[in-house]
Parts: C-alpha cells; structure tokens; sequence
C-alpha cells in the first residue's frame, strides 16, 4: 500500500487515539468530592469520641472522686486510723509492739540524726539486744 491509502487509516487511528484519551480523563469533581466527604466523616468520628471520652470521664470523676465514701469505706479508715494513732500489741510472746504513727516518726527521725555510730548493727544469725 501506498502513503496515500494509509493516511485515512492512520489519520482514523490518531482521532480513535484522541477520543479514547478524552475518555480517559479522571474526573476530579467526584474525587473532590469523595475526599472531602472521607474527610468529614472522620471529622465526624474523631469529634464523636471526643465527646465520648469527655462524658464517661464525667462519670468515673462524679462516681469516685465526688460521691461522699460508703459507710465501708468510712469503717476501714476509721480502723486504720486507730491502728495508727495507739499502742497495741502485734505479738506478747514476740514482744512485738505497734505504736502510734507520730511516734514511731519522732524516734526514726532521732535515730537518723544520731548517725550511723549510735546505732546498733546486727549481725547475720544475732538477734539485737539492746
């Protein structure tokens, strides 16, 4: 074939070429617009936990921190408060002794500004005698 009888066909082939690639073209507005809704919507999630999150906080704080105690409670600390604040003994046979939590501070204190010299070191396998 000549030049001249393949030029409609190539001619034909390059407008084909052209038209397909119009038709190629992405179209931008719908992926616009499917980013912008993604973008929203997960806006949306992050602005709903957000909520959420500030809500049960509400709660845990109002039911533990702002709630007056149960009367267990008030029970338990009032035990653990006499346990702090009198003698008593732990173990007679043991000699063993519990004494108030103001005490035991004011002698630890004596204690540690005597230095290390005045206190008495045990030894492993020694009971302290003092």
């Amino acid at each position: 074939m000549t030049d001249e009888e393949t030029a409609p066909m190539r001619s034909a082939r390059h407008e084909g070429d052209a038209a397909q690639a119009e038709q190629d073209r992405p179209r931008s507005a719908l992926i616009f617009g499917i980013v912008v809704a993604t973008l929203a919507a997960l806006a949306g999630v992050v602005a709903g936990v957000n909520e959420l999150f500030k809500a049960t906080l509400g709660q845990e704080i109002s039911a533990k921190v702002l709630e007056p105690p149960s009367s267990a409670l008030r029970g338990l600390r009032a035990r653990e408060e006499e346990k702090l604040s009198r003698y008593q003994w732990v173990s007679e046979e043991d000699g063993v002794v519990r004494i108030p939590l103001g005490r035991a501070i004011e002698l630890t204190l004596r204690d540690y500004r005597q230095g290390p010299a005045a206190r008495p070191v045990e030894q492993p396998g020694e009971e302290l005698v003092q």
